[in-house]
């Protein structure tokens, strides 16, 4: 028994021992918790009796400060932009693309969300949002050339209207603006014009050709007072040129609906057909006292309507003699230049003219319009024959550029594919 009771005090002494030391070694390491939380604690909180630390807290707080004011300034220079556009009268839409080329809105104001009658812009495709092919098209041709591009583009629902489509690069990478302006007025108020003027056309030609009929009968009257044939040599010219006018506003109208266009493409001499326009205008020249010098490569050949073709080059040439014509001073000369670059064929017809003034440039394509009536009154017309030489060149997958300086000339540098396959890949360069 005395072994029994020895043990037990022996086990009680060695479980004494045991809890002094884990009771000891817990109050230690609380002790070395709290001088670790210490030393911490003495590393964030700067001390302010020290100078040192209290410069640095000085400077952190200007810091912070500074950026504050900076972030709150940008926030409210952001709002202020977003406001702005939110009230533009023009259509205005934030898109970026992904690697998978899908289209995402990042940004739409009030207008483009009253085209579109949708609130659910921000953060979804632009084809859930955008019911119109073209407009989406527009937007992905951007991304694909890197480049600006516009177009005038249709809307049917909930009523017609058009608009003018401009996508534009904002200087980020992968992100573009596009820009809806609303020129439905201005679309209908022209296609109202084009419909009188074609029906008037159309019932003009025949008293017209009538007489023209008496006139060149009257004419060939071997007995004719000269004073009276003058008199009627004037009458014939003004029902020629309107005759001609006639013919253009009703070759509008077929061209526009391609009416037989392309039944007449075969592969033709180019050089041939640019010497034919040349003979006729060296004519046209010598009276109007213009130099007309042509460089034309031999034997160029293309695939198109070869009269049309001709229509562009007549068209061209007479605006750039008339309006050479009108310079008063300095030389008074028209270059006609045709050559071929690989696939291409590039055409140039340039003058030393009155030029164009650079705000009425992106306009001269447009049916109707004419440059400044105060400098061109001495030119007769209805504004139709750059906007033929647009549809037709438009047909032959062709490219048109215009390079002009007020009083200093103007350049059209046109460029044909020769291969028959791109008469698909119309690019406008209007």
């Amino acid at each position: 028994m005395t072994y029994v009771y020895i043990l037990i005090i022996i086990l009680l002494i060695i479980l004494n021992i045991l809890l002094f030391l884990a009771y000891y070694r817990k109050k230690q390491e609380e002790k070395s918790y709290k001088q670790l939380k210490n030393e911490i604690a003495k590393s964030i909180d700067l001390n302010i009796k020290n100078p040192v630390n209290d410069f640095l807290l000085h400077q952190l707080n200007f810091f912070i400060q500074n950026l504050q004011e900076k972030y709150k300034s940008e926030k409210n220079k952001r709002r202020n932009i977003f406001s702005i556009l939110d009230n533009l009268s023009e259509g205005v839409i934030l898109v970026s693309i992904n690697h998978d080329e899908i289209i995402r809105v990042d940004f739409a104001n009030s207008f483009a969300k009253n085209i579109f009658n949708t609130e659910e812009f921000v953060g979804r495709t632009l084809t859930e949002v955008i019911d119109n092919h073209n407009l989406i098209e527009l937007a992905l041709k951007s991304f694909k050339i890197n480049d600006n591009v516009d177009e005038d583009i249709s809307f049917y629902y909930p009523e017609k209207k058009y608009f003018r489509c401009q996508v534009k690069s904002i200087g980020v990478e992968n992100y573009r603006v596009i820009i809806l302006l609303d020129i439905t007025k201005e679309k209908n108020l022209e296609n109202l014009r084009r419909e009188f003027l074609t029906i008037m056309s159309h019932e003009m030609r025949t008293p017209l050709s009538v007489i023209s009929g008496y006139l060149e009968t009257v004419l060939n009257e071997p007995n004719l007072d000269e004073e009276i044939y003058i008199s009627l040599k004037k009458v014939e010219e003004e029902t020629s040129r309107l005759t001609r006018m006639f013919n253009d506003l009703l070759d509008i109208e077929r061209l526009e609906k391609n009416i037989g266009e392309e039944k007449r493409f075969v592969y033709f001499n180019f050089s041939n057909t640019i010497k034919r326009a040349y003979d006729f205008f060296k004519i046209v020249s010598d009276n109007l006292f213009v130099e007309f010098e042509k460089q034309v490569e031999e034997d160029i050949y293309i695939f198109g309507n070869e009269d049309r073709l001709l229509q562009v080059v007549y068209n061209i040439l007479d605006n750039s003699f008339k309006f050479t014509s009108l310079k008063e001073k300095g030389q008074k000369k028209v270059w006609l230049r045709l050559y071929q670059s690989s696939n291409e064929v590039i055409l140039e017809i340039e003058d030393t003219g009155i030029g164009i003034p650079s705000k009425e440039m992106k306009k001269i394509f447009n049916l109707f319009y004419r440059v400044d009536k105060s400098r061109t009154r001495q030119v007769p017309g209805l504004g139709i024959g750059l906007y033929i030489v647009k549809t037709i060149l438009e047909s032959h997958g062709a490219r048109i550029y215009l390079d002009s300086e007020e009083n200093n000339g103007t350049l059209f540098q046109i460029i044909i594919p020769t291969n028959k396959n791109a008469l698909n890949r119309t690019e406008k360069s209007f």
